[in-house]
């Protein structure tokens, strides 16, 4: 009898933990070990910056020749010192490659990131999982560049460019003296790095369909490139995703209410004036409605809960078609979105 009551108990905490387990289980952590990629770490930053000063000009032809698709996107788009067949090609380059502060920037850059390893595993993995999902779109190879301070990532065919000084952390002496304001900061953090590489490759991959260009499409949509980003880092920190701050994301999931409400009330999610949208989706300090105390951008913070509603509710749907979803309205509507 003991012996029945027993295997009654046990059965019962089995089940109990097969449905705790069942809730709680992520759909978009899954297995990826046996997902082969494969793409190649370019240090186009050191392979400039390391040569002699006597034989500096040789050595940029030399890698020019080597590389030469990204190196001309490198220096007419980048760097700006136009097209090697250019008349001040030589001077210009030159200019740039000796520059003093250019040239701390790299050593900078190379103190953090000599050891590029970690950073390329966190980007591996998530191509592992961006390759599972879409087998047939390409892996681009990464490419580590000085930028002189002009972008954080560049993308082209099949390249994914990282100025490496855009991420040498927020206390960094030369985004003093650029007066780069604090919330431009969070995102130029070493940690960020890997994240924001990876979300301009996502971001080219699945552009914005602006045949209806209105907040509320412009919010779903970043929506979609965060949730891809949860598929892509599925046991990572929501701030890592979006590039808040913690205190970021405890203000956004405290407000959440408030600031749907906010907008239900104004009636807002459909309009079209660019600077109603600006002010909810664009880099900022903080979003205007809401105070000094909120971030910037919480119009795509919203997006992303209203995807994942979506997700959430209709588990049939896939990452893949999902991404090839741009009836942002409908999505809308099919989320039962209500904080």
């Amino acid at each position: 009898m003991k012996m029945n009551k027993l295997l009654k108990l046990a059965f019962m905490l089995l089940c109990v933990s097969t449905l705790i387990n069942a809730c709680s289980s992520n759909r978009l952590d899954i297995d990826v070990n046996d997902v082969s990629v494969e793409f190649d770490v370019i240090r186009f930053d050191s392979l400039l910056f390391s040569s002699h000063p006597d034989t500096l000009m040789k050595n940029v032809y030399k890698i020019f020749s080597e590389y030469p698709d990204f190196s001309e996107l490198y220096a007419q788009k980048v760097i700006k010192v136009g097209s090697p067949y250019s008349r001040d090609f030589n001077d210009l380059m030159s200019l740039f490659l000796s520059d003093y502060d250019i040239r701390n920037a790299y050593e900078q850059s190379m103190d953090l990131y000599d050891d590029f390893e970690p950073y390329k595993q966190k980007i591996e993995s998530a191509f592992q999982h961006y390759h599972y999902y879409f087998p047939q779109k390409p892996i681009p190879n990464v490419y580590l560049m000085i930028s002189g301070f002009n972008q954080s990532i560049v993308v082209a065919d099949d390249v994914l460019a990282i100025g490496v000084d855009k991420f040498l952390g927020s206390k960094s002496h030369f985004y003093d003296q650029l007066q780069l304001s604090k919330y431009l900061r969070t995102r130029m953090e070493p940690a960020v790095l890997p994240y924001e590489a990876v979300k301009g490759w996502v971001y080219t991959e699945f552009p914005f369909n602006d045949s209806i260009d209105n907040l509320v499409s412009n919010m779903i949509y970043q929506g979609k490139i965060l949730y891809m980003m949860d598929a892509l880092f599925p046991n990572d920190p929501d701030s890592s995703k979006i590039a808040y701050t913690k205190n970021d994301i405890i203000w956004c999931e405290k407000s959440e209410d408030d600031i749907w409400l906010y907008m239900m009330d104004k009636k807002i999610l459909f309009d079209s004036e660019e600077m109603q949208i600006r002010r909810f989706i664009a880099d900022a300090p903080f979003t205007g409605p809401f105070g000094q105390d909120s971030p910037g951008r919480v119009g795509q913070w919203i997006g992303w809960q209203i995807v994942r509603s979506y997700m959430k509710k209709n588990g049939e749907v896939t990452i893949p078609e999902l991404m090839a979803n741009d009836d942002y309205q409908k999505i809308l509507l099919q989320s039962g979105y209500n904080p």
